[in-house]
């Protein structure tokens, strides 16, 4: 019989990721379209927000460790992200835009660091299978872009971009109540041996995946928020069409997440992420050199492979890397990491989109990304995890 709390995980990512869904491949649109900003601008809100967000995102891993209260983070987290974004919806001009679009960042970043402190340790404990619960998260995001480009291309993007976002976290934010709590209770039993701060920061395994994961997916998923624009914009397609590359992104994710963990023991890191980071690369120059928006669409299909990167393997390796006592702020400190990457990449993007054109977005991701191809082929740092793997496997 299938535990009920992993039931309940799966429920509760598919309308946390599935919100996200609903509202990071259209806010650049609307910003654009809607309240009429251009891509410098653009770039600037989302390079301010993660920047902040940087600052802020490793105090709810510190506070998590500490307190061992990730469930009631948690909540804090999705109750502030519900209050923020009613005001940012209000917003008509672009000061307005920074403010609450810079307070989302900071409120909404607790999320999902303290739900993969919660998830992975109760999968660890009690067994389960991390990437299947993060995998119905990837068919939340997928069935919640597609509604919204759908709805958008009938209503307008203003309606359903922060209704949708709105009414999914809370529910999500209703099952966190439901959430076992023997997990911070039989933490606090065992009083695990105290970690610091400077500790991750001396961990060479761990800043290496750090370094790995801006290099390769945060670069993809950044040059991937101008996807829609790209798509409506460049190539004078539809709305409809942001929903279809959602589609063919996140359906094949959803499916090889349920895998990747069993996937990731059998070959091991290095092999993983070697065949993963490789067609990330063939994919942005697809896009760069290809100007067609059918193609576009079709060659997102490697998608899944980055995101089984930059969330099961790199959490596994982590997890496979760092002292227990410390394991919150590393995932915290791993977030923060992707945010500081992509507000880079952000402010980078926005100005080269408005003086330069998509296509170099897509061009220079792809040439970052082959740094990181090469980084992973010549590494002997996931030599020592592999050998772990192979000795589980025996």
């Amino acid at each position: 019989m299938k535990d009920k709390n992993i039931i309940k995980f799966q429920a509760f990512y598919f309308l946390l990721i599935g919100a996200v869904g609903c509202f990071t491949p259209y806010i650049n649109v609307y910003l654009e379209k809607s309240i009429g900003l251009e891509g410098s601008q653009i770039g600037l809100i989302t390079a301010i927000s993660l920047i902040l967000g940087v600052c802020v995102i490793p105090i709810w891993g510190v506070i998590g460790d500490k307190t061992r209260k990730y469930n009631l983070l948690l909540m804090t987290s999705l109750a502030l992200s519900i209050v923020v974004l009613y005001f940012y919806s209000k917003q008509t001009v672009y000061l307005g835009c920074i403010v609450f679009a810079l307070l989302l960042e900071v409120v909404r970043l607790g999320s999902t660091p303290m739900a993969d402190t919660i998830t992975m340790n109760y999968t660890a404990k009690n067994g389960g299978n991390y990437g299947s619960i993060r995998g119905m998260g990837s068919l939340g995001y997928m069935l919640g872009s597609m509604a919204v480009g759908f709805l958008a291309d009938i209503f307008g993007l203003d309606g359903p971009l922060f209704t949708s976002y709105m009414l999914l976290l809370g529910v999500a934010l209703l099952i966190c109540f439901t959430f076992p709590k023997s997990n911070e209770e039989d933490d606090e039993k065992e009083k695990p041996q105290k970690g610091s701060f400077k500790e991750l920061l001396v961990n060479k395994n761990f800043i290496f995946i750090l370094v790995l994961v801006m290099i390769t997916q945060i670069v993809v998923d950044s040059s991937g928020a101008y996807a829609g624009n790209h798509l409506v914009v460049t190539l004078k397609g539809n709305n409809s069409l942001i929903s279809w590359l959602t589609l063919v992104q996140v359906l094949p994710e959803f499916l090889f997440l349920m895998v990747a963990s069993q996937i990731i023991r059998k070959m091991g890191y290095k092999k993983f992420f070697l065949i993963s980071t490789i067609p990330m690369a063939i994919r942005m120059f697809t896009y760069a050199f290809i100007p067609n928006p059918y193609v576009f669409v079709f060659i997102s299909i490697v998608h899944c492979l980055g995101v089984a990167c930059s969330t099961v393997a790199s959490l596994a390796y982590i997890q496979d890397t760092v002292s227990p006592a410390v394991f919150g702020t590393a995932i915290t400190l791993l977030n923060a990491a992707m945010s500081i990457g992509k507000a880079i990449y952000g402010y980078l993007f926005g100005a080269i989109y408005q003086y330069f054109g998509s296509y170099n977005i897509f061009l220079i991701s792809g040439i970052i990304v082959v740094i990181g191809v090469i980084l992973v082929a010549t590494t002997k740092r996931f030599d020592e995890a592999d050998h772990k793997l192979k000795s589980t496997n025996v």
